[in-house]
C-alpha cells in the first residue's frame, strides 16, 4: 500500500514551518521531505549533528540538512535563523520532540522560530496504519503557548507513528516560559539579517 500526502496548506504562498508529529522513527523526516519534494516546496530540514559524518553527512548536506545539537544550546536557535536567513524562501522541518526515544515535552524551538520571523507553522502528521500523511494549513503562533497548544493537540488528534508508544505529550516543559527580552533580540537579528527579493527586511507578522 503506497502512502497518500493530503496537503491542506497547498494554497499557502511562501515559506512555513513543517512541525512533523510524531517522530518515533528515522523515517519520519524523510516522509516530510518527500511529500515537500513531490509537493514542490523546497526545504531545510533540521538534523542531529551526530548524523553528519563521513558519506552519509555529504548527503544530508546535498539535502539542504542542517546539523543541530540534539542537547539544544542558547545559541542553537541563533544558528539556526542564520542558516535559514540565506535561504528564506525554503519550509523548514522540524520533528519538535526531537529525540526518537519519547520525551515528556516538545522541545520549543519551531514555537520560538515562528514567533521571531512571522513565518507560520504548518503541522504534519503521519498515520502509520492507514499510511497517510497529511500537511494542516497553516497557523500562525500568538505568543500564548497554552492556546496554541491546544490547536496543535486538536489538529494532532489522529497521528499514528510507526512506534505509538514512543510519541510523546503535546506540551511544553511545564516551567518553561518566552524570555521576551531574547524573543526581542533574536527578532532585530532576523530583520538585519534577512532580507526578501525586493531587498526590504522580512519581519514579523
Amino acid at each position: 500500500m503506497r502512502w497518500k500526502f493530503i496537503d491542506k496548506a497547498r494554497q499557502h504562498a511562501g515559506p512555513a514551518i513543517w512541525a512533523c508529529y510524531p517522530h518515533t522513527s528515522k523515517w519520519d523526516a524523510a516522509l516530510a521531505l518527500a511529500a515537500g519534494w513531490r509537493n514542490g516546496t523546497p526545504q531545510l530540514a533540521l538534523v542531529k549533528a551526530q548524523e553528519f559524518g563521513g558519506v552519509k553527512g555529504l548527503v544530508l548536506r546535498a539535502m539542504s540538512c542542517i546539523p543541530v545539537d540534539p542537547a539544544g544550546g542558547s545559541n542553537t536557535l541563533d544558528r539556526v535563523l542564520i542558516h535559514w536567513s540565506a535561504r528564506h524562501d525554503r519550509s523548514i522541518v522540524i520533528c519538535p520532540e526531537g529525540r526518537l526515544e519519547g520525551v515528556p515535552h516538545w522541545r520549543t524551538g519551531f514555537y520560538i522560530l515562528s514567533l521571531v520571523t512571522g513565518v507560520p507553522v504548518t503541522y504534519c502528521w503521519m498515520d502509520y496504519r492507514q499510511r497517510i500523511m497529511v500537511r494542516e494549513a497553516p497557523v500562525w503562533m500568538t505568543g500564548d503557548p497554552s492556546r496554541d497548544l491546544a490547536l496543535a493537540r486538536d489538529l494532532l488528534k489522529d497521528a499514528c507513528g510507526l512506534y505509538p508508544a514512543k510519541a510523546s505529550p503535546i506540551c511544553f516543559r511545564e516551567d518553561w516560559f518566552i524570555d521576551i527580552e531574547r524573543l526581542e533580540r533574536q527578532r532585530n537579528m532576523w530583520r538585519r539579517i534577512s532580507f526578501s527579493g525586493s531587498g526590504r527586511p522580512l519581519v514579523p507578522r
